[in-house]
C-alpha cells in the first residue's frame, strides 16, 4: 500500500509587534540615566568659595586633627549689602563612636568682651563680619570664625557661611526653614533647668526640609547656593551635613545649649548708654565641659593630663585664651601665668610623650602646631605632665 504523504501547510510569516508601552519605559530608563548622570557631574563640579584657604588662615583657624570628634559652626547672615549681619550662629559637635552630640546656638544680639582695643567697645555677634572688613577688607568671614572660636574657646574642624543670597537659594530650593516641628524637640536633652527657645532648632528645621528630589528638581538653584556660600567643605560635604544632621541627632543622645538662655548672658550698659547682653563664659564653660566630658575620645580621659600655660608673647590675656580652649578640648590647665621672659617662638615642654600622647595631639591643635618640641621641663619650676610657654609668634593667629 501506499502512504499518503501529507503536505504540512506553510506557516504564515508574522510581524513583529511594536509595544509602544516597552518603548516608552526604555526611553524613559534611558533619559532617567542621563539626567541622573548630568545630575551628579553638576553636582560634583560645584565649589564652595573657602575664605580660609585663600588667605592660608585655615591652618590656626580650622582643626587639622582627625578623630572621633567632629565640630562644625555654621553661620547665617541677613539683611543686604551694608546692612548685611549674623543672624544666627550654631556649632554642632559628634562623637558618632560614642553616640553623644552638642548642638550650641548663638544669637547674633549677644555681645562678646575682649574686643575693646581695637574697636573701644564690645562687638555683638551679629557685627563680627563688618568689624573684621574693617579691620582688613574682605576677611570679614575668617575674622567672625576666629572670634566665635575666642567667644566660645572652641576650635572647630568646619565651617559653612550662609550670606544672605545663599540663605534665599536655600529656601527657595528646600522650603521655609521658620517653623519648628514638634519632633525636633525631641531629639535635644538640656543641661539642669535650661530651655530651648524656637531659634534654636532652625539648624534642624533646614536639616528637616532636605530632600535628594528637591535638589533634582531645583538643580538650577543649585547652582546659586554653591555661589553666594562658603566653606572649607566640598560641595557633596555640604550637601551630606545637612542630609544628615538630623540623623545624627536623633541617633546620638543630644545636648542642646542655647545661648538666648538668661543664664548664659549678664546684663549691662553699652558705652553710648544702651542695655545689652554680654556672654557669661564661665556659666557657658561649666555647662559645656562637663557635657564634653561624654564627647571626647576614651583615650584623652585615661591620660588625666595637667597642663601649664605661661604667656610669653607679650599679648595680654593670652595664656587664659589658649587655656581655656585646650581645657574645652578636654584636658586639664591648672596653671595659667606670665612667663619670667617673653620669647620669640612657643615651646613646648613634655616629659613623657608616650603616657600622653593624646594630650598633646590636644595640645598641639590648639597651637595650630606652631612651636618648638622640648622634651624635658623648662628651667623655671614647673609640675605639669605639658608645659606651654606662649611666644611672639603667636600674633599671627591674632591677625585671623
Amino acid at each position: 500500500m501506499k502512504r499518503l504523504r501529507v503536505k504540512d501547510k506553510p506557516k504564515k510569516k508574522t510581524k513583529r509587534e511594536v509595544h509602544i508601552s516597552k518603548v516608552l519605559i526604555y526611553t524613559g530608563v534611558v533619559a532617567l540615566i542621563l539626567f541622573l548622570s548630568i545630575y551628579f557631574l553638576i553636582i560634583l563640579s560645584l565649589k564652595l568659595a573657602d575664605s580660609t584657604k585663600v588667605n592660608g588662615s585655615n591652618q590656626y583657624l580650622l582643626s587639622q586633627t582627625k578623630d572621633d570628634t567632629n565640630t562644625t559652626l555654621v553661620v547665617l547672615e541677613s539683611g543686604n549689602d551694608q546692612a548685611k549681619k549674623i543672624s544666627e550662629a550654631y556649632l554642632f559637635l559628634t562623637n558618632k563612636n560614642k553616640e553623644e552630640s552638642i548642638l550650641i546656638y548663638i544669637p547674633g544680639w549677644i555681645y562678646y568682651g575682649g574686643l575693646e582695643e581695637d574697636f573701644g567697645n564690645s562687638v555683638a555677634v551679629s557685627s563680627f563680619r563688618y568689624a573684621g572688613d574693617f579691620l582688613q577688607e574682605g576677611r570679614g568671614i575668617e575674622y567672625s570664625i576666629w572670634q566665635i572660636g575666642q567667644m566660645l574657646g572652641i576650635k572647630v574642624d568646619n565651617y559653612i557661611w550662609f550670606s544672605p543670597d545663599s540663605v534665599k537659594s536655600y529656601s527657595s530650593i528646600y522650603g521655609d526653614t521658620s517653623g519648628v516641628e514638634d519632633k525636633l524637640r525631641e531629639y535635644y536633652k538640656v543641661s539642669g533647668e535650661d530651655a530651648l527657645n524656637d531659634p534654636f532648632f532652625k539648624l534642624s528645621t533646614m536639616s528637616s526640609r532636605y530632600s535628594v528630589l528637591k535638589n533634582m528638581l531645583g538643580i538650577s538653584k543649585l547652582i546659586g547656593l554653591s555661589k553666594f556660600g562658603s566653606s572649607n567643605l566640598s560641595f557633596t560635604e555640604y550637601l551630606d551635613f545637612f542630609a544628615n544632621l538630623n540623623k545624627t541627632v536623633s541617633s546620638t543622645e543630644t545636648y542642646g545649649i542655647d545661648l538666648s538662655f538668661f543664664r548664659y548672658s549678664t546684663e549691662d550698659l553699652s558705652s553710648s548708654g544702651g542695655q545689652i547682653r554680654y556672654i557669661n563664659t564661665t556659666e557657658f564653660d561649666n555647662v559645656y565641659r562637663g557635657l564634653i566630658a561624654k564627647i571626647i575620645d576614651r583615650s584623652l580621659e585615661k591620660e588625666r593630663v595637667r597642663v601649664e600655660i605661661y604667656n610669653g608673647s607679650g599679648v595680654a590675656g593670652a595664656a587664659k585664651q589658649f587655656g581655656r580652649k585646650i581645657e574645652n578640648a578636654g584636658c586639664d590647665v591648672v596653671r595659667y601665668e606670665n612667663a619670667p621672659t617673653t620669647i620669640d617662638r612657643t615651646v613646648l615642654y613634655i616629659a613623657d610623650e608616650v603616657s600622653f600622647a593624646n594630650s598633646l595631639k590636644v595640645v598641639s591643635e590648639v597651637l595650630s602646631g606652631s612651636y618648638d618640641l622640648v622634651k624635658g621641663r623648662p628651667d623655671f619650676m614647673t609640675t605639669g605632665d605639658i608645659v606651654v610657654v606662649l611666644g611672639q609668634d603667636i600674633k599671627q593667629m591674632y591677625s585671623f
